[in-house]
């Protein structure tokens, strides 16, 4: 009898597996960037820019390669004495949000880091610095950074 329910349970575990469809994508989301450079530089000027504004207002924010916008200031914090952050969003590119934080280091210069994301869409934007302390935003896939969408 012990066998018997054994089996009953194994055989009905292994039926709720096989139909079991965890984390299957269904349908793949679009490219929002597509039209856009691979590599867009950024001066520091615009950045600064962004942290002179207040919540609420228009922003418009130019970049290279034809990379400019107008956007609302959803948040500005002053998290810190010496960190910074500003979400903007973007109503020219499907509402995407911009998120820039600066933060002043111990030796009193400044490291700028930001992204450029839409939950809706599978590319998005981040801002590097190169080795030459110049800053750009750099093309990302964020299909493979945000997996709860």
């Amino acid at each position: 009898m012990k066998n018997i329910c054994k089996v009953f349970m194994l055989c009905i575990i292994l039926i709720a597996a096989y139909h079991t469809n965890a984390q299957v994508n269904t349908t793949p989301r679009p490219y929002l960037f597509n039209n856009f450079s691979a590599y867009i530089p950024t001066v520091i000027t615009e950045l600064d820019k962004v942290f002179l504004s207040t919540e609420g207002s228009s922003i418009q924010l130019n970049f290279a390669n034809n990379f400019s916008f107008t956007g609302t200031v959803f948040s500005s914090v002053q998290r810190y004495s010496n960190l910074s952050s500003v979400i903007i969003k973007l109503p020219a590119l499907h509402n995407s949000l911009l998120s820039i934080s600066k933060r002043i280091n111990d030796d009193r210069t400044i490291t700028y880091v930001g992204r450029i994301i839409n939950e809706q869409y599978a590319d998005g934007y981040e801002l590097k610095k190169d080795n030459s302390g110049n800053y750009s935003f750099d093309k990302i896939k964020t299909e493979d950074l945000i997996q709860d969408f």
